[in-house]
């Protein structure tokens, strides 16, 4: 960590007008960097709280993770939020100031902890949202979520059909096809459906156990939303750390606790969908990347291997096991990236 911002956050906390330590002494006990903020952990008066230093679009991020803490610091599922700063005196980024909450990152393997997380979050997706004043900037229901995933459909279509990948871009085509059915298909299960407010970053990082509850950090992106991709997303990305076993067992206590209709098929409908969404980043990332990156053979074989495996369990999950030849798209890779 920087030893000079250090000092400016120093010097903000115990001088600026806008800080609640103002004219106290202050003490930095340590500092960390996140993946967009910078966050140091203070202590004045016997009080220990966390100061976040944002680094990218801080102003909204900061209002929203305020506003999510300050609705369920009182359930004892987030931090209390202490001040939020847009203009703090002496720094160039927005700061936010909560309480410091002592604890330890869940064990995904520890069922207590888990089970205690599908509750928290069913206490979010349970608030009022009216209550809330933002939209999280992740998609408010499915037919949203595939408008914005279609942009990506032609770019990919084009790179792969320039550069020798024709089997490849049928074999997507047929993957797009299917979803676009599973979509059709699926879009009267949101009719009846409300937005909620959502944590809209739900990760196992962000998951802290605290003296038998589990609490949740970095509510960056809190707002109004769909509860079943906030869910849906949370066991996708996590699928690598939670037992199959776990998962299902999570999902039934989160859905045992959560009063929407059709929630359990909408979860499915997400997470099926979240693995299409999977093959397309792969697929734009490869077709964005820089030449470099593919001329190392080694690298080259990884990400035929990442591919290849993204491609067959999106068919799997799009039931087109039959439909498409993984392997034979696949071989293709090497030929559309160079």
């Amino acid at each position: 960590m920087d030893q000079q911002l250090s000092q400016d956050i120093h010097t903000y906390l115990a001088t600026a007008s806008s800080s609640e330590f103002c004219q106290q002494e202050v003490e930095i006990l340590e500092g960390w960097e996140g993946s967009e903020n910078l966050l140091w952990q203070v202590q004045s008066n016997g009080q220990e709280a966390v100061l976040k230093l944002f680094l990218d679009a801080g102003q909204a991020r900061s209002r929203r993770q305020y506003d999510g803490q300050q609705s369920f610091a009182s359930l004892g599922i987030a931090p209390r939020p202490l001040w939020f700063d847009r203009y703090p005196h002496g720094l160039a980024r927005q700061v936010l100031v909560y309480e410091w909450m002592p604890g330890e990152l869940l064990n995904p393997a520890e069922s207590n902890g888990m089970l205690s997380l599908a509750q928290s979050i069913a206490q979010i997706h349970s608030g009022d949202p009216n209550d809330v004043r933002r939209f999280s900037p992740n998609p408010v229901n499915l037919d949203y979520f595939w408008r914005v995933q279609q942009g990506s459909f032609g770019p990919i279509h084009s790179w792969l059909n320039d550069h020798n990948g024709h089997n490849l871009s049928i074999h997507f085509s047929t993957l797009a096809e299917r979803a676009e059915t599973l979509v059709e298909a699926a879009l009267p299960l949101w009719s009846g459906s409300s937005p909620a407010p959502v944590h809209g970053d739900l990760k196992l990082e962000n998951c802290l156990s605290h003296f038998g509850s589990t609490a949740l950090l970095d509510w960056e992106l809190f707002g109004i939303g769909d509860p079943a991709l906030d869910v849906a997303r949370f066991l996708h990305f996590s699928q690598q750390e939670i037992a199959e076993e776990m998962a299902e067992s999570w999902l039934d206590h989160y859905l045992s606790m959560a009063d929407q209709p059709g929630l359990a098929q909408r979860i499915g409908v997400f997470q099926r969908l979240l693995i299409f969404q999977s093959l397309c980043y792969i697929l734009d990332g490869l077709r964005s990347a820089e030449a470099d990156l593919f001329a190392d053979e080694e690298t080259v074989a990884f990400l035929q291997a990442t591919l290849s495996a993204t491609l067959a369990a999106s068919s799997n999950a799009l039931g087109a096991g039959n439909d498409v030849d993984t392997g034979m798209a696949v071989d293709q890779l090497k030929f559309a990236i160079v």
